[in-house]
């Protein structure tokens, strides 16, 4: 124990804060092991400790899982502290950065306040000069290796639990359960959620779970293969009988991907599809790297039949190309002697058909790589695309416009349907007007069957130049049930009064006005 001194002598002592971190490598480095250090430290060098920062279990590798040390360090900046000095072990206990730069930078701030930084275990003196900044540097290097090779080991072993078909993960999933089993092999009991082993020689795999949720899993597998539903709609069905996941929450669309997708059915373990090592941010790994022990324990679904799930799944995940496009059509082309927007949506023999259309330069070009030549015009369906593009950013404007006067607005863009302060329905349609060789081409428009409008917003392209002309602005009762409507004065008398060049006339229609001389 340190001497006791008297008043003069204690106003004449060093005031130092010590800080101390554990990780959970050795026994050595543990709280009360370094406190005794420092404090024999403080002693000699007639040094009081008046704080301790204290990270314990804490990781060295990264700063922001260290809320001691980040204390400290906002403390060191305060005019007001009541230290002088920091007292630390080891230059390890400071930290295993993997950035030698950063553990450096720490102490620099320290420096800079007007406190020093002394590593009581070390055997050289932190004054600054070149000697003690060169050993330091070492050090810091070599305590940020040591993180390095410990993370290698623990991954290299965790590799080989994996080929020998042991389980690395928490929860099993839906349909399995964790089995402890000893050195041997031998079966000893199953694991419930969240419990763990107490032997460190014992090791768990997956075992299929009870009857009923294998054969749910079964039940998932085959309805989506054979009774072709989707993820969303299987999840609906198991909610609707009142059957949740394992953790007792309903199913999701993305849970029942998952469950698909996973391999564990069929008894493979694959592990190492992501990686956080040394605190680094989540990467989701190449394939080549992922370790796959094939067979490690008892499936639950039949290979054919996850094979078949994942073809399935995995369909709109390969991009066509322009030439594998034109090949599919052309053998639609022969299968059917004609080609149709409706087919191309629907059958052709490639993954991601309901993207083709988007990846064509235009259906015209198309045909022509097929080898077809349409008997009628089919420039109005890319004439259409293109319109309906222009179309979309016009009325995006005005949602825009609207709201910044304060309107609430909905937009179902499926349906093109507008409504402006719940109240205001209005119909959005873009017209190409009739075909080429007419003598005056007129907008066109037809009325909702699916709900009541009060305004139709027409924009006019007239082929074939494709630009925009105008907008109509029309009553929904000017719009004839059944069929297509022509703009014209013959069937809308006095139509071009409700043409306008902008869009401003919906903002004046919405606008709103203050109510005068009301008592």
């Amino acid at each position: 124990m340190c001497p006791v001194t008297t008043t003069s002598d204690a106003s004449k002592r060093i005031h130092a804060a010590q800080y101390v971190r554990m990780s959970t490598d050795h026994q050595q480095y543990s709280p009360e092991n370094q406190k005794a250090a420092i404090a024999a430290y403080a002693c000699e060098h007639d040094i009081d400790i008046v704080e301790t920062y204290e990270d314990d279990g804490r990781s060295g590798v990264t700063l922001r899982h260290r809320p001691a040390l980040l204390k400290l360090l906002k403390d060191v900046l305060d005019p007001g502290r009541a230290f002088q000095t920091v007292l630390v072990y080891d230059i390890s206990r400071w930290g295993r950065f993997q950035d030698v730069d950063e553990s450096a930078h720490h102490e620099y701030i320290c420096r800079q306040a007007g406190v020093s930084v002394i590593y009581c275990a070390e055997p050289f003196t932190n004054d600054g000069t070149p000697a003690s900044n060169i050993i330091k540097t070492v050090k810091r290097a070599m305590a940020g290796e040591y993180s390095r090779e410990l993370s290698e080991k623990v991954f290299l072993g965790q590799s080989r639990h994996v080929e020998r078909g042991f389980w690395l993960g928490a929860s099993p999933g839906y349909g399995l359960r964790r089995m402890l089993v000893d050195a041997n092999g031998t079966l000893k009991s199953y694991l419930k959620q969240a419990e763990h082993k107490a032997i460190r020689a014992d090791h768990t795999i997956l075992v299929p779970g009870p009857p009923n949720e294998t054969a749910l899993v079964k039940t998932i597998f085959s309805w989506y293969v054979h009774d072709n539903l989707g993820t969303g709609r299987i999840a609906d069905r198991l909610n609707g009988f009142g059957l949740y996941n394992s953790y007792g929450n309903p199913w999701r669309s993305n849970t029942i991907r998952l469950l698909l997708r996973n391999e564990k059915y069929v008894g493979n373990l694959v592990w190492n599809r992501t990686s956080i090592k040394l605190h680094t941010p989540l990467i989701r790994n190449d394939p080549s790297k992922w370790y796959r022990n094939i067979g490690a324990f008892s499936a639950i679904v039949d290979r054919d039949l996850f094979e078949a799930a994942q073809r399935r799944i995995n369909r709109f995940r390969i991009k066509p190309n322009i030439e594998a496009i034109a090949a599919s059509m052309s053998r639609l082309l022969r299968s059917n002697g004609k080609l149709s927007v409706r087919a191309i949506r629907s059958e052709l023999d490639i993954p991601g058909k309901s993207t083709v259309r988007r990846r064509m330069t235009s259906l015209q070009e198309g045909y022509r790589l097929a080898g077809y030549n349409p008997p009628c015009d089919i420039g109005y369906v890319d004439q259409r695309v293109i319109a309906k593009r222009s179309m979309a950013t016009h009325i995006d404007d005005l949602i825009g416009r609207l709201r910044a006067q304060g309107h609430s607005v909905e937009y179902n863009a499926t349906r093109s349907f507008l409504l402006i302060d719940g109240d205001l329905r209005i119909k959005v349609t873009t017209s190409l007007g009739q075909k080429d060789n007419t003598f005056r081409p007129y907008a066109q428009v037809t009325k909702s069957t699916v709900m009541t409008t009060d305004l139709c917003l027409v924009g006019y392209y007239p082929r074939p130049s494709i630009h925009l002309v105008g907008f109509y602005l029309l009553p929904g009762s000017v719009i004839a049930n059944g069929g297509m409507t022509t703009l014209c004065d013959s069937q809308v008398p006095g139509v071009e009064g409700f043409r306008m060049s902008d869009l401003s006339a919906v903002l004046t229609l919405c606008a709103r006005a203050p109510l005068g001389g009301l008592p």
